[in-house]
């Protein structure tokens, strides 16, 4: 069977799913690695009473779908519900007979008020498309996705690393939150069982990482799964072939620089080209956080982003948004924070070659 063309992302909500209890999943389809004609999808989901069923009401449940209201998307998707024995299935087909599906433009499946069935496990949703890469050939491959179920209560959050960036040859300490379970933990070298209690410190690290924890419960299928990345200033280099038709520049030594305080816009001079990479997180349950980067060449605007994180759900794993932009030798970077006591903000300058990013007095404005 062929490969889909679509690309599914699955996310719930409480997540992770609890037995017993009511429940949303949400299934937002996209143009894989590229955009593809769509006719239909096709959501089957297993129902029973066993771990690897979901619900023993498939009556209850409430189906909708979102995005593709554009023309070349299909002109708005319609859903159709039947439940044969063993599965509610539900079928998504465009009111214009064919979608244009891209990686820009999701559809999202939402279905809501999911009695969940009282056995911990792992229940599939088998996917089926009708798509073409032309317009012309149409197939209609398959993926299953993984749904794991645990008790009520159970959590597994906050993943994260001490520091998101480290030198060739440092150590990390990483941290989550997580009720009693069998811990895995995998960073390329095979998954190594760890017994301490929501803290681990990794071996030395030569290059760009990341690291995947894994939480089960003893007998059972259900896995939960959170990774997270930690880079590594002048990574060693695995090559078996390299050849330069110009000029090769490498990156220096990374340097951390102080996150400016909300209200309080930094100013820097760049004296090579170079990354400014950096991360924002909001405390979990508190207002929006941001970060807003803007570079200039000789007073002149050149571009600029704001990077937001938002952790305002309590009941959705907390969520860090990174960035990186690239700097010109000569301009000035202007970064402006807003939030508040227990939001984290961090800046890390990556030259080409040798130099440091060098602070600015106050100008008296933030270049916006």
């Amino acid at each position: 069977m062929s490969e889909p063309l679509l690309s599914y992302t699955l996310e719930t909500d409480p997540d992770p799913f609890p037995v017993g209890g009511t429940a949303t999943l949400r299934l937002t389809v996209r143009g894989g690695a590229r955009p593809a004609y769509c006719r239909r999808i096709v959501v089957a989901v297993p129902t029973g009473a066993g771990a690897g069923e979901l619900t023993t009401a498939p009556g209850s449940l409430v189906p909708a779908v979102t995005g593709g209201e554009a023309a070349d998307q299909g002109g708005g998707w319609h859903c159709a519900a039947t439940t044969p024995p063993g599965e509610a299935v539900f079928t998504l087909t465009p009111r214009d007979g064919r979608g244009w599906l891209l990686g820009a433009t999701p559809l999202t499946f939402t279905l809501g008020q999911i009695r969940v069935n009282a056995a911990t496990g792992t229940s599939r949703l088998r996917v089926g498309e009708e798509t073409s890469a032309d317009g012309t050939e149409w197939a209609n491959p398959e993926a299953d996705l993984p749904l794991p179920k645990f008790p009520e209560g159970f959590v597994l959050r906050d993943f994260r690393a001490e520091r998101p960036h480290v030198d060739n040859g440092d150590r990390v300490t990483l941290t989550w939150e997580g009720s009693p379970a069998t811990y895995t933990m995998d960073w390329g070298r095979g998954p190594v069982e760890i017994t301490e209690d929501g803290t681990w410190t990794s071996p030395p690290l030569h290059d760009t990482t990341v690291f995947r924890l894994a939480a089960t419960l003893p007998g059972s299928t259900a896995e939960r799964v959170l990774t997270t990345m930690v880079t590594v200033g002048r990574p060693h280099l695995r090559v078996t072939d390299l050849r330069a038709g110009g000029r090769v520049r490498k990156l220096g030594a990374g340097r951390r620089l102080a996150a400016p305080a909300p209200g309080t816009p930094a100013r820097y001079t760049a004296p090579t080209d170079g990354v400014l990479l950096g991360h924002v997180r909001a405390r979990n349950g508190g207002d929006p956080a941001s970060l807003r980067v803007m570079v200039l060449a000789e007073g002149a605007p050149v571009y600029g982003q704001q990077f937001v994180s938002d952790n305002q759900d309590r009941n959705r794993l907390p969520s860090e948004t990174p960035f990186h932009l690239p700097v010109s030798q000569g301009c000035t970077v202007v970064v402006s924070a807003q939030g508040a006591e227990g939001d984290d903000f961090g800046l890390t300058w990556m030259p080409y070659g040798n130099g440091l990013l060098m602070a600015e007095p106050p100008a008296g404005h933030d270049g916006g």
